[in-house]
């Protein structure tokens, strides 16, 4: 398999969907907070648009400080690329 090698278009284009990931949050924050003040305890429904706030914020932040950088080969241990490393 070929190693991908991001172009300028990649990396701005990436770091533009962590930006629009990142202003998508506003909207979100609002709509939680007004959950939260209609409902005295936790419902469902706030539930999951606080998982889709984190979710959101995360891959907001990631893409837009670390880009293309997040596909980056790592070199992992040799220890670690065994097959049966806890067999025995």
């Amino acid at each position: 398999m070929a190693e991908w090698r991001p172009g300028f278009a990649a990396k701005a284009a990436l770091r533009l969907t962590g930006l629009a990931l990142l202003a998508g949050l506003r909207p979100e924050s609002r709509w939680l907070h007004a959950a939260v003040l209609r409902s005295a305890a936790t419902t469902p429904a706030q539930a999951l648009l606080a998982m889709l706030c984190f979710v959101t914020a995360s891959a907001g932040v990631a893409l837009l400080l670390l880009g293309p950088d997040l596909w980056k080969p790592v070199a992992v241990a040799p220890r670690w690329r065994s097959a049966d490393h806890g067999a025995g």
